[in-house]
């Protein structure tokens, strides 16, 4: 879980640069007094704005292999391996 701890204070001042950085983090829990006071979440569909804008970074790479994929994602038999007796 990636969650950020800080004063509240410092959430209003820069509240720009934090506000950027929550499609990237789960949470932002805001503390006052030294204790928890409340928490900040981007919304499920800003997040999902976000990944969006990462699809197709891999084009024209190596990564860029469907048949490097499918050799990645192969379900290995843990036996075969020697994992299991």
């Amino acid at each position: 879980m990636n969650t950020k701890i800080l004063p509240i204070s410092d959430f209003i001042r820069k509240f720009g640069m934090y506000a950027d950085m929550l499609p990237i983090i789960d949470e932002l829990i805001l503390t006052r007094d030294g204790r928890p006071y409340a928490s900040v979440r981007a919304m499920p569909e800003v997040k999902n704005q976000h990944l969006m804008k990462a699809i197709g970074g891999w084009k024209g790479t190596d990564l860029d292999d469907d048949a490097f994929w499918k050799k990645v994602l192969k379900r290995k038999n843990r036996k075969n391996l020697g994992i299991i007796p």
